[in-house]
């Protein structure tokens, strides 16, 4: 046999046979330009050793078994013998085979966000593979090594590869959370049949901190859209290319205006997202994002002094576009991108359906539990901006779920261990800290309200009084409110500060959740008080409880209405409306008549000032109130006096009253979250 034929099938002198020959106990020969041996190449499997040839000094090197940038593949061997000959035939030539291996570069579609690549660390920095975890994104694919025993290595690996959750479309897969009952099987069975396979794509994410105990979190890989699927053209395309051909050339305004008005103080997106979109990522981000980015941000065309000069376009068409292409990508590719689109339609104005944003809620809410949004991940292996940016997302969601739930009269969906995101966790300086406080204090009071809906909705358990009636939840506002400090706790306590992007929302939330917390427990004292009957001191404390909902929106001037709401403030004025026309009916006018009820009197306050808005600055949250109620507060004015017996005569309130069931109307609406609170 010829030398260089016996050199190319030997293995080098103090080479130990791989892994996989071992376990199928075959010779292990290898080839001086490959990587892989003969028979880990004819097998296809990945070629691993546990104690490579050092030379130089060299630590051993072990190759990591679930990291897809260090695999060997049959391809990738070919394509590395080819570059290492021409490496060869330039330097001398060199038969000895190397053990340094390159990293792969990022895919180019693996995240929307210009990203550094991470610097290749220094032979001896290299790490054995029992102390290697590969640093997981659940949308990407990739992964870096990081090496828990040493934290100073640790530390600087995560800053230089510290990267945002990957919006990207592109993937064929999808991450999915392993059940706790079977994630340490898939943990043990992975180990062994990546060795024979080319592996599952498990992940595992443990705790790094010391003296943490909780079991590692492990994902797989699922197919993504459904098998057969044709993905090309993908239809969510096309009406984004509709969209930004009817919002030119102002798409970059409309941007700006997001991040100013909305991002800044509920942060959905990084803040680098889109900056250099047409430069490098515009092939990359997802249809459905930014078509639904387009169609949130037009409510505020006419505040901002460029565009205001020119004509706005039809906000539904444009609506009704970006529905279409969250509803294609939610059914050819559901991941991360698609919780983000949901976040943003369902937070656009006007709100125009109930049951469509609940049942997006549904999904967003099911696709975070797949994705693992709803864990905390603190202790988590992944870059510090990565965590932060997963936890925003999901308390994004919360915030939707649980105001939704509270206004619309629904359970909420979402249960979770995550922290409320700290004003620390975001970079920037004076005024992004508060503007990120508002949003802290928002979160935080949402969580005081998913503890109250819970007993709120709770089926079964109950609490009961002596006579049998059930015992409403409480909502524990003022311990709440003493947490909070600063300019937040001046906000809420004297309604100052209002110019904060965000802050007039967090004032109506708290005001709202003071009212109808309140009003919930009035149940009893509303049906027992009469007609001409006076209402009860706790009546009257709820009174006043709206009576700073009315005062408040009355003082709206047009920089805070023209600044970040949440689309369900809308039936926070409804209900208000609502509980003042009840009280006037049912005690007030009866005994005192129409030009003496107080409560009458602060509901005709709130419709004007809900015109007035509407008219002067097309403020549009007070649509659903003035369209229901609008007339019905006008009539009952325009009594001066009414009778014991005829204060309920439906003649004396218009031509509408003669519709069956009005009365019900004006007292239970449909809308009104009060209503389903009395039937729960």
């Amino acid at each position: 046999m010829p030398a260089s034929k016996s050199r190319a099938t030997t293995r080098p002198q103090g080479q130990v046979a791989c892994l996989p020959c071992r376990r199928r106990k075959s010779r292990c020969k290898y080839e001086p330009s490959s990587q892989a041996c003969l028979m880990c190449r004819a097998h296809e499997t990945d070629c691993i050793t546990d104690s490579p040839l050092s030379t130089g000094g060299e630590q051993p090197l072990l190759r990591p078994r679930t990291s897809p940038e260090h695999r060997v593949t049959p391809a990738r061997a070919r394509a590395v013998a080819s570059s290492r000959t021409n490496s060869r035939d330039s330097n001398g030539g060199s038969n000895r085979p190397r053990n340094t291996r390159q990293p792969r570069p990022p895919q180019p579609g693996n995240s929307i966000l210009l990203q550094t690549p991470p610097r290749t660390a220094p032979p001896t920095d290299r790490v054995h593979a029992a102390t290697t975890l590969p640093v997981v994104s659940p949308a990407n694919d990739g992964s870096v090594p990081i090496n828990i025993g040493n934290p100073e290595l640790s530390s600087v690996v995560v800053a230089d590869v510290a990267r945002p959750v990957p919006l990207d479309e592109a993937e064929d897969d999808n991450p999915h959370i392993v059940g706790p009952a079977s994630a340490s099987d898939k943990h043990f069975l992975q180990g062994y049949l990546s060795s024979i396979q080319a592996g599952d794509g498990v992940r595992v994410i443990r705790p790094v901190l010391p003296g943490i105990t909780s079991a590692p979190v492990v994902f797989t890989r699922v197919q993504k859209s459904p098998v057969g699927l044709d993905k090309s053209p993908n239809p969510s395309h096309a009406k984004l290319q509709i969209i930004e051909k009817l919002i030119e050339p102002w798409k970059q305004n409309v941007v700006n205006m997001y991040f100013v008005k909305t991002n800044s103080c509920f942060p959905i997106l990084n803040d680098t997202f889109l900056k250099e979109r047409d430069a490098m990522t515009k092939n990359r981000i997802s249809p459905a994002v930014l078509a639904c980015l387009y169609a949130h941000s037009l409510i505020y065309w006419p505040h901002d002094p460029v565009l205001t000069q020119h004509r706005q376009p039809d906000g539904r068409f444009i609506w009704n576009l970006a529905l279409e292409a969250l509803y294609s990508e939610l059914h050819l590719s559901p991941g991360m991108p698609s919780i983000i689109a949901i976040l943003l339609n369902v937070g656009g104005r006007p709100t125009t359906t109930m049951i469509g944003n609940g049942m997006l809620l549904g999904c967003a809410i099911s696709l975070a539990h797949c994705l693992g949004l709803n864990r905390d991940p603190m202790q988590w292996d992944i870059p510090y901006q990565e965590k932060t940016l997963r936890m925003q997302i999901w308390w994004c969601l919360v915030i939707h779920d649980r105001w939704s739930s509270f206004m619309y009269g629904t359970p909420p969906h979402s249960h979770n261990d995550v922290p409320v995101p700290k004003s620390n966790s975001t970079a920037g300086g004076g005024g992004a800290e508060e503007r990120f406080r508002v949003f802290e204090a928002l979160s935080s009071l949402t969580e005081v309200l998913g503890v109250y809906l819970e007993d709120l909705y709770s089926i079964r358990g109950k609490s009961r009084d002596s006579s049998g009636r059930t015992v409403p939840a409480r909502l524990d506002i003022d311990a709440w409110r003493d947490t909070l400090s600063g300019h937040v706790r001046t906000l809420i306590i004297r309604g100052t500060n209002l110019d904060i992007p965000g802050a007039a929302n967090l004032r109506m939330c708290f005001l709202a959740a003071r009212f109808i917390s309140c009003r919930l427990e009035l149940n009893a004292d509303v049906e027992g008080t009469g007609p001409g009957q006076p209402p009860s001191g706790r009546l009257l404390h709820a009174r006043r409880l709206v009576e700073d909902i009315v005062l408040f929106v009355r003082e709206l001037g047009e920089e805070q209405l023209g600044d970040f709401w949440l689309p369900q403030t809308a039936f926070v004025l409804s209900s208000t409306v609502t509980f003042l026309i009840r009280l006037a009916v049912q005690a007030e006018i009866p005994t005192t008549g129409a030009s003496q009820s107080l409560s009458l009197s602060l509901a005709k306050d709130l419709v004007a000032s809900l015109r007035s808005h509407k008219e002067r600055y097309d403020w549009e949250l007070g649509d659903i109130c003035l369209s229901q109620y609008g007339h019905v507060v006008d009539n009952l004015a325009a009594q001066l006096t009414i009778t014991d017996d005829g204060y309920l005569d439906p003649t004396r309130l218009g031509p509408e009253a003669g519709i069956p069931n009005f009365l019900d109307s004006i007292i239970a609406d449909q809308w009104d979250p009060l209503l389903w609170g009395q039937m729960s």
